[in-house]
């Protein structure tokens, strides 16, 4: 089974082809997970999640040596995570996103380990093949992170024969995620 994503009139994105098992892995099974908690979340509209820096992570090891710094592109990693999240919970997971465009990025403060942050994204235009959103990181109350980010939507095949499967692992995966999250919406 495999998606399309057309190179439709007013789209951002070029022509590609995902396998299920490419989005699965998109999905589920990114490298760095940088969500540990969603905080609170307003379907369609903004999302806070929660990342606890840790130095046990392996980034750190080499991205600097004896001063560990988050490297900038994790960090929009991580905002595109928060992004992709509120897109697949506010959707019931029946679609999943992919980073389109990053713009204004800005890093007001090196990040390191035993910071936690706190990631919110903000839906600034929400249509049915992409998302702008308004990112921010905050630090014990200031803000060290800020950009915005388009992501692309796409709408998962729910008669396939693997959707049951992929569904109950994002199910999964988004409980633990969602343990005494405030819902709106």
């Amino acid at each position: 089974m495999s998606f399309e994503l057309k190179n439709t009139e007013g789209s951002y994105f070029p022509s590609l082809r995902l396998s299920l098992g490419v989005i699965k892995k998109s999905i589920i099974n990114m490298r760095y997970q940088f969500i540990d908690k969603i905080k609170r979340l307003e379907k369609n509209k903004e999302i806070v999640i929660i990342k606890n820096l840790t130095v046990t992570e392996d980034y750190f090891e080499e991205h600097f040596i004896n001063f560990p710094v988050m490297p900038g592109a994790l960090q929009i990693e991580m905002l595109a995570q928060a992004c992709g999240a509120l897109v697949e919970i506010s959707s019931d997971y029946t679609t999943f996103s992919l980073l389109l465009m990053v713009e204004k990025m800005k890093f007001k403060k090196m990040l390191h380990p035993s910071d936690q942050l706190i990631v919110t994204a903000t839906v600034i235009s929400l249509h049915e093949e992409s998302a702008l959103f308004s990112t921010k990181v905050e630090v014990e109350g200031r803000v060290v992170t800020t950009g915005t980010l388009m992501v692309g939507i796409r709408k998962l095949d729910t008669s396939g024969a693997n959707f049951s499967k992929t569904m109950d692992r994002l199910t999964e995966r988004y409980a633990f995620l969602l343990r005494d999250t405030e819902i709106i919406g």
